[in-house]
């Protein structure tokens, strides 16, 4: 069933209502986080939510909305709750209380101003003034402070924008000034093939909302620099619209498959590139095939609903360009730096994650279906910890080549742990006392990066996957190499997962139904002999995988 941008845009607007709290009689009136002031499951409330108050200002002046003075007085009201929760500094929380989020921060502020806009002439001098002062602060502390614990493309970019809109409301050119200091920055760290990084690697997904906020920036202040930036992007972007209308996944340093309109929307009128991805993907959208507003949380419902609202806004799109990776017939690229190499002709589309320990995706051109999405090896010790081969291993040794790839990886851990009561008390403990330390909280911020996206636990197990293309067929072979007495209690391979902690992937999309079952290796052979070797036949044209004995 077809739904049309606008009329997801529409359902999820009211669906916001419900994750606002309307009710004049609660101390936390104006709240987002549902959690926290309806179910009362969390101890304090989530800022990130209240960049929901920008699609409501849209919304607001819609012939739908049934009430636009309620809405706007409810936008009000969650603007200056939004004062109430910010600290003295200007920054705010999103994942723990006084975490001083410079991320968070730098998501609301553009969409503060937006929904600020949309009602100031309804506001009281008192309420404005209160809600102009919060806007100052939060420009004040994306102009002094900054992201330390790791690069994170999207995040400079959107403190990069917030500061553009803050330096025409509030009429201050030192916004500005710095604005550009960090579009700088962030092309100054574009890799020559055209990614910006996300925790030191590419991720499709999440580039695509950088580009939300970079082409808005492109848009309102051009420059020969940052079109040149975002035509790079484009030209590395256009590889990861997958022929089943999905985009992105495990292969990229955040394992997002979330597609953001947007920005590449905004683009499509000047750049072929960016409209031979826009009307595929918002196709995709349309008829549900790509991970969509109805299928996110409220975690990633504001920026997507507003990439949405953009993309719905945009002009039109170019009509003449080129055809994606996806629909030639004959595509060998590998991004070397980003460990990622695709390989296509008129039977299949394939991706494989060099850099993630071989993730292999390949898609069937017609019907345009994926046939095997085999995110690495997945086992359990006798100990019951996870390892898997989904790992960057710094070791790696890696060939490509326009008919075969082999990629030598060693199996790593899985940091699989979830909150409790205890690792909860000692967090919240950390958060009242010593993290309230700047650098401290900033240092225990970086330690938590490390073990839940980054973390480096090798075992002696290695797995050589060779990867050789056929001109229908694709034939996989891994074989595992086991110099450590622990032995492996269940291994299996053909899974989708995600082996870090990114709260953004593991969304669902149609396509995961397509699946095909897990497939078991003999632990018992690899435990008593230390190898085997296990082979996959993948046939595109007859849409088939034969486990090779």
């Amino acid at each position: 069933m077809e739904i049309t941008l606008r009329e997801q845009i529409l359902v999820s607007c009211r669906h916001l209502l419900s994750h606002l709290n309307r009710d004049p009689a609660s101390a936390s009136f104006g709240c987002f986080d549902r959690r926290y002031w309806a179910w009362k499951l969390t101890d304090f409330p989530e800022s990130t939510f209240q960049r929901n108050v920008a699609p409501l200002a849209w919304y607001m002046n819609q012939p739908e909305a049934k009430n636009k003075s309620a809405i706007g007085r409810w936008i009000k009201q969650a603007l200056l709750f939004t004062t109430r929760i910010q600290h003295r500094d200007g920054s705010f929380d999103q994942a723990y209380p006084f975490e001083h989020s410079y991320g968070a921060t730098a998501f609301l502020l553009p969409d503060l101003i937006t929904a600020y806009d949309a009602i100031s002439d309804t506001l009281k001098e008192k309420e404005r003034a209160y809600i102009l002062k919060s806007l100052w602060k939060a420009a004040d502390r994306l102009t002094t402070g900054s992201e330390k614990h790791d690069f994170i493309a999207n995040h400079l970019a959107g403190a990069a924008f917030g500061l553009y809109k803050a330096s025409n409301l509030l009429n201050n050119k030192k916004y500005l000034y710095k604005c550009n200091l960090i579009v700088d920055k962030i092309l100054a760290k574009q890799s020559n093939e055209g990614w910006f990084p996300e925790y030191g690697g590419a991720d499709p997904g999440y580039q695509t909302l950088c580009m939300y906020y970079l082409a808005q920036i492109f848009r309102a202040v051009p420059s020969d620099e940052l079109r040149d930036a975002l035509k790079t992007s484009l030209q590395f972007l256009q590889y990861f619209a997958h022929p089943d209308g999905t985009f992105g996944g495990e292969y990229g340093s955040r394992r997002t498959e979330i597609y953001y309109p947007g920005g590449i929307a905004l683009l499509a009128d000047q750049f072929p590139l960016a409209a031979a991805l826009n009307d595929p993907m918002k196709a995709s959208i349309t008829e549900g095939t790509t991970t969509t507003v109805m299928d996110v949380d409220v975690g990633n419902l504001a920026p997507l609903l507003s990439n949405y609202i953009l993309a719905l806004e945009a002009p039109d799109s170019l009509t003449t360009f080129d055809p994606l990776p996806m629909d030639k017939n004959d595509i060998h690229q590998y991004f070397d730096l980003a460990g990622i190499a695709i390989h296509g002709n008129n039977h299949y589309y394939t991706i494989i994650g060099v850099s993630n320990g071989g993730v292999t995706k390949i898609y069937q051109r017609n019907p345009k279906r994926i046939i095997l999405d085999d995110c690495g090896l997945l086992g359990t010790t006798q100990r019951g910890n996870l390892v898997t081969s989904q790992v960057s291993d710094p070791q790696a040794k890696i060939v490509v080549d326009d008919k075969t790839i082999q990629i030598s990886t060693r199996l790593g851990f899985i940091s699989s742990t979830s909150p409790n009561p205890a690792n909860y008390l000692l967090l919240r403990l950390a958060n009242l006392t010593f993290m309230r330390i700047p650098f401290l909280n900033e240092w225990i911020k970086k330690l938590l990066v490390n073990i839940l996206i980054k973390k480096e636990d090798f075992l002696p197990i290695q797995r050589t996957r060779r990867i050789e293309f056929g001109q229908a067929k694709i034939t996989v072979v891994d074989r595992i190499n086991k110099d450590v007495s622990t032995d492996i209690i269940q291994l299996q391979m053909a899974l989708k997962f995600s082996a870090i902690h990114m709260a953004s992937s593991r969304y669902f999309s149609p396509s995961q139904c397509d699946i095909g079952d897990a497939i078991n290796l003999d632990c018992d052979v690899l435990n008593h002999t230390g190898n085997i070797t296990q082979s996959l036949q993948i046939d595109a044209k007859h849409s088939t995988v034969v486990r090779l004995l």
